[in-house]
């Protein structure tokens, strides 16, 4: 197996690609040279881009260590995200880039370069709008979710999925650290004590543990679809009328809604982070804080649309008629993925991981502040989402508790 390096990609491209002109001047470069906006996160892999004016690539090798950790890594979810890059290029072309191909000796896939496109965490960070997003995350995650579920697929392609996709040591890091650990250890930084014991408090208490076990339940044990697991704002590359999902070494059979969840919660702490941060003027603040809200129901709003297409135009015929379970499906996305986003937004604010969407408020008073009103979200969503019948009651949750909480700063 040998590593790719800056030095040896070019032969190797060559070797594969035998088309690829190097008489060409070729641009190389490699997440983590550059800015956080135009690498993203890209803790674990080594992923490189190699670019002439006739073509561009993207190459993503996974080692047994992740790229900036010692931590172990499972080495075959090169191959099942290339696997599931596939499946996703085929049901929806328009979101997924092209994968060219996998090399099993080097654990290494090859695939369209879409670097065009800006990575969305940080456009948001610098208050960009995408007026298609909330419809682009929402349909993207619906469309894929109904055509590898079972009320499309025959029963055999739909428990293969079940067994290719098992994908059992890169879920138990979602699993455990996600559900779990967090929950349970304690946290440094650099907010001070008193948000700290007030994190702690709440990430200890009773109630949201059970909660976080519930939904645990959920995502270990449901099969419904084939999701990616770690659809949020740092794994979609976007432009004003395009989108590309990239990052799929999560993906396994699991719960309708997750995703859209963990999109969800991503948008929720740009909001909170909208409420303190700098801007020009007030107006401006306004005005942003009321796009990533309207980003949101439009997510929702075209999930729940874009799912009942599908299962109008596509779904078996033994539930074709079937609008009462459909109806009972779309109710359990609304109250789960609520719960995910609550989940999983807090996980990241009080976890070591850096979170761009909070990192980037330069002042500590400022940032505690926005820090407090999403936990404080997050708590008060936990708990009322299965009073939810669509977003506007999600939306409502934050505006109360976001009044509330300036209310008693102001008293």
């Amino acid at each position: 197996m040998i590593t790719i390096t800056k030095e040896n990609i070019i032969p190797y491209i060559k070797e594969h690609i035998p088309e690829f002109d190097d008489t060409l001047p070729v641009e190389i470069s490699c997440v983590g040279e550059g800015t956080p906006e135009e690498d993203g996160d890209g803790y674990v892999n080594h992923i490189y881009r190699i670019r002439t004016e006739k073509e561009a690539y993207v190459l993503k090798q996974g080692l047994r260590k992740a790229r900036v950790s010692a931590l172990d890594m499972e080495m075959s979810r090169i191959q099942l995200e290339y696997d599931c890059m596939c499946i996703r290029y085929s049901i929806m072309p328009e979101y997924t880039p092209y994968p060219i191909f996998y090399d099993p000796a080097n654990n290494l896939l090859v695939m369209e370069n879409v670097s065009e496109l800006k990575v969305a965490r940080f456009q948001f960070n610098k208050n960009v709008t995408f007026e298609r997003f909330g419809y682009m995350a929402g349909r993207c995650a619906a469309v894929n979710e109904f055509y590898t579920s079972e009320y499309y697929l025959d029963r055999e392609s739909y428990r293969n999925l079940i067994c290719r996709f098992m994908n059992t040591r890169m879920r138990k890091i979602m699993e455990d650290g996600m559900f779990l650990d967090r929950f349970n250890e304690p946290f440094e930084n650099a907010l001070g004590e008193d948000f700290q014991e007030f994190a702690e408090l709440f990430s200890r208490d009773s109630r949201y543990m059970t909660e976080l076990y519930k939904l645990r339940r959920s995502y270990m044990s449901r099969t419904d679809a084939l999701i990616h697991a770690d659809y949020h704002t740092s794994n979609i590359l976007v432009s004003q009328d395009e989108m590309k999902v990239i990052d799929m070494e999560f993906s396994f059979m699991g719960p309708f809604g997750y995703d859209i969840g963990y999109m969800a919660g991503n948008l929720i702490s740009q909001y909170c982070a909208a409420c303190f941060k700098p801007f020009p003027s007030e107006e401006e603040r306004n005005e942003y804080k009321a796009y990533l809200l309207a980003t949101i129901k439009h997510m929702y709003y075209t999930y729940f649309l874009t799912f009942t297409d599908c299962w109008t135009e596509h779904c078996k015929d033994r539930y074709k008629n079937q609008n009462g379970l459909r109806r009972s499906i779309m109710d359990e996305v609304m109250v789960d993925s609520v719960g995910y986003a609550s989940m999983v937004n807090w996980f990241r604010t009080v976890s070591t991981i850096p979170y761009p969407d909070f990192d980037v408020i330069e002042d500590l008073a400022a940032k505690r502040q926005a820090e407090t009103l999403s936990l404080l979200i997050d708590w008060q969503i936990m708990f009322q989402r299965y009073s939810y019948q669509s977003a506007d009651d999600l939306i409502d949750t934050i505006l109360y508790v976001e009044k509330e909480f300036h209310r008693a700063k102001d008293q």
